[in-house]
């Protein structure tokens, strides 16, 4: 029973370990292929600010969504923005 219980907990950290580092590996593989979309994915998962630069106006916001096309985020005076990727200029962000 207690080994058992030791292979059982060994697995779930294992697994936990797995998880996280697959995780961090989406990161690294995104910022290569794509500075802007991995900069808006850390603002996601950290649930930190960023600044999104777009045809002359910058919108400060927190990711809370982002798909093929369009970026999703919230801020202090809006619950929803919604910006096309391909509209962006750049992206400011201190994670």
């Amino acid at each position: 029973m207690i080994k058992l219980n030791k292979l059982i907990q060994t697995l779930l950290i294992t697994s936990i370990v797995a998880t996280g580092s697959a995780g961090a590996a989406d990161i690294a593989s995104a910022n290569e292929k794509d500075p802007v979309r991995s900069t808006l994915l850390e603002s996601k998962e950290k649930n930190k600010g960023v600044t999104v630069h777009a045809n002359g106006n910058n919108i400060a916001m927190v990711v809370t969504g982002l798909d093929d096309k369009y970026v999703t985020g919230r801020n202090q005076q809006a619950s929803r923005i919604i910006i096309r990727l391909d509209r962006i200029d750049g992206i400011s962000a201190a994670f």
